[in-house]
């Protein structure tokens, strides 16, 4: 019961970016920077679940991401994944 409570949140946010129209990623980031804010005054600019998880739905979706900002940061993130260390 416990994990359910966890796992419905991130599944309600994971249909809204889905159902979205544009970018899911940057309807994502929009949205971990809302809940970060509101739980600690802060935002934090590194990737949050729900912006990573949005990028993965643009993906499969063959959604192009308009923001240049964040294609660059993508690009940086997908090229440094695969170097070796």
């Amino acid at each position: 019961m416990r994990t359910l409570r966890t796992l419905a949140p991130l599944l309600l946010g994971a249909f809204a970016l889905a159902a979205c129209g544009g970018s899911a990623e940057k309807q994502g980031e929009e949205m971990d920077s809302a809940i970060e804010e509101a739980v600690t005054g802060e935002i934090d600019t590194d990737d949050g679940l729900l912006e990573n998880t949005g990028e993965a739905i643009d993906e499969v979706t063959g959604t192009e991401n308009t923001d240049p900002i964040d294609a660059v940061s993508d690009a940086v993130e997908e090229a440094t994944e695969d170097a070796p260390e």
